[in-house]
């Protein structure tokens, strides 16, 4: 029987495919190298209230008890925001002072005692004198983490420094764009029991979710007031969420009414009313609230936090309802099929560290042909006909049913924007992997938990949490991880490119990545058994090569030189294969499916 290929793995098509040289394309590929770019690490962008200093702050009794002093704290607070005296702030940063309700966080005062807990930004961008352009689109990345701390949230990741976080954004950098990654608040509560315990869940981490929404909008909105300075373009933002930086993406992308958080779900069955108090959190533009401290400075007044387009790898959208309102700026998406965490179709959040059920969500089986039907991503649907592995492979998976943890899932064939990962069936069981993409090392692993440990007194186990990061991620590695990197930069960037209105898109869909016009005939494509190839008129096929979606070859050079050849498919794995044919007439290259 064949085996499948992990068919989403990308390419090291640049030099498998081209067929000449060609010049290089802002945007769509790397323009720089690393010597080219540079990264200004930990630069202030917020000060807000943390949750993780004052649990208590999660409990709406509590609030609701000691809403005076907290206005109270709040409007000192502000007086010190407003007169720059971050010194003066101290009292509030100390979770020790229990006089003190409304601890706080951010500020430079902040940054060697506290670092994982201010908010603060990464910026990535190409060095001013290595590059001509000062208005650079920009892409903010949105951190995975379950909103917990890393560690404490029973996983490897949590913060803009994450491995992956750190590639994606490099890589953007040299791609031409300006990338931000911002760490936003932490705080919820995973493991409430009895029977309030799954109210507590859903409130805490609905809340959650929503405060960092408001703190990826102050990122963006400082970072838009600085456009000078990191040579930018303030009216062209993406954002790009990864894990439950998705979550947040999206809900940024789509929440555009309070009225949105009051649909039954959201609404708490103890009380009747919303789990999302704009009086005590703030609206959904991130202004206001009794526990909230954006809204009072020019640029939260001033500048607008608007987005161009959205991407996300994983993470789900919280309602199909919030697709209903304002017309969503464009929506790319990459997702495991079978991602343990968050749902491909519609299913439940789980809490990672308990296995616990959250809440009830539409995953990319179910928002992305809405977004489709609502015309949502036209701006890249079939304007051009993508002609690239990337896009072929996504669309070969739509229109298509598969196992699934609770029997099957079916791909929308309208799906324009979804990038589906399959990762094959072993043992007849399901590969639950739902982020291939990230890699750590084991070392490094052991020194953060015993610093961890060291500051909270905690009791973390650096190999347990290690060995639960490799079963949804079994063959981890960094080689891995960039494989399926480079797969989704190959689907976001044109897509990209189009939906922010930036680079040469011309030549997007018109021989991309060297596909050539037709002078052999490949068939039959899909093939099971066996392929002809046969040249057309009077051009002669000199030789074929064959390679799989890793680069591999799979077929070495054999040589022809006549107008007819033969392969038999029997050895070969299902899947799809580049075959580059050289000719008499040139080099063509073509995409073979093996089923």
């Amino acid at each position: 029987m064949k085996k499948q290929l992990q068919s989403c793995l990308a390419v090291a098509l640049g030099l498998v495919l081209t067929t000449s040289a060609v010049a290089q394309r802002r945007y769509y590929e790397e323009i720089f190298d690393d010597s080219q770019i540079e990264v200004i690490s930990d630069v202030v962008y917020g000060v807000n209230v943390d949750f993780l200093r004052n649990t208590s702050l999660l409990d709406p009794t509590y609030i609701q008890t000691n809403a005076a002093q907290l206005a109270t704290e709040k409007d000192s607070v502000l007086q010190l925001i407003a007169t720059g005296n971050v010194v003066g702030l101290a009292p509030f940063y100390d979770p020790s002072n229990t006089s003190t309700l409304l601890k706080i966080t951010g500020g430079t005062s902040d940054l060697a005692a506290n670092p994982s807990r201010t908010l603060l930004m990464d910026v990535y961008k190409p060095i001013d004198s290595e590059d001509t352009e000062t208005e650079r689109p920009v892409i903010v990345y949105i951190h995975t983490g379950n909103f917990l701390p890393p560690i404490i949230n029973g996983g490897v990741g949590g913060s803009k420094s994450d491995s992956a976080a750190v590639e994606f954004c490099r890589q953007w950098a040299k791609r031409g764009y300006v990338a931000i990654a911002p760490n936003y608040r932490h705080g919820w509560n995973p493991t409430a029991t009895g029977q309030t315990g799954s109210v507590i869940r859903r409130a805490t981490l609905l809340n959650a979710v929503y405060r960092a929404i408001h703190d990826v909008k102050r990122a963006v909105r400082v970072t838009k007031a600085q456009a000078t300075t990191f040579g930018i373009d303030p009216n062209n933002v993406a954002l790009f969420g990864q894990g439950s930086g998705g979550y947040v993406a999206l809900a940024y992308n789509t929440l555009d009414r309070i009225e949105e958080t009051e649909i039954a779900k959201f609404l708490n069955p103890l009380t009747g009313t919303s789990y999302i108090d704009p009086t005590v959190v703030g609206d959904i533009d991130g202004l206001g609230g009794l526990l909230n401290l954006y809204g009072n400075d020019p640029v939260d007044q001033n500048v607008s936090a608007s987005i161009t387009a959205q991407a996300n790898i994983g993470g789900a959208l919280a309602s199909m309802a919030w697709m209903g309102g304002a017309k969503p700026v464009p929506m790319i998406t990459a997702h495991c099929i079978r991602d343990p965490f968050a749902p491909f179709d519609t299913g439940q959040v789980i809490v990672p560290t308990t296995g616990e059920d959250v809440v009830p969500v539409p995953g990319p089986a179910s928002f992305m042909p809405e977004a489709d039907n609502l015309g949502v991503n036209d701006v890249f649907k079939d304007k051009p006909d993508f002609n690239d592995p990337y896009t072929f492979r996504a669309r070969e998976l739509y229109d298509r049913t598969y196992d699934h943890f609770n029997g099957t899932v079916t791909i929308d064939a309208n799906s324009e924007g979804l990038f589906a990962i399959e990762l094959p069936l072993q043992s007849n069981q399901f590969e639950n992997q739902g982020a291939p993409w990230e890699w750590w090392s084991l070392t490094d692993l052991q020194q953060l938990v015993a610093a961890v440990n060291a500051t909270t007194g905690g009791s973390y186990d650096a190999n347990a949490i290690h060995q639960d990061g490799l079963s949804s991620n079994p063959d981890m590695s960094k080689t891995k991880a960039l494989t399926y990197i480079d797969s989704i930069q190959g689907y976001l960037h044109p897509r990209l490119m189009l939906a922010m209105g930036i680079g040469d898109t011309a030549f997007v869909g018109e021989e991309e990545l060297g596909f050539n016009s037709s002078t052999v005939n490949v068939y039959p494509n899909p093939a099971i058994a066996s392929v002809q190839f046969n040249a057309v008129g009077n051009v002669s096929i000199e030789k074929i090569e064959m390679y799989d979606l890793t680069g591999k070859a799979v077929l070495p050079e054999v040589s022809v030189n006549g107008s007819y050849y033969f392969i038999d498919l029997g050895s070969f794995d299902s899947g799809m294969y580049i075959v580059r044919m050289h000719t008499s007439a040139g080099v063509q290259t073509e995409r073979l499916v093996v089923e």
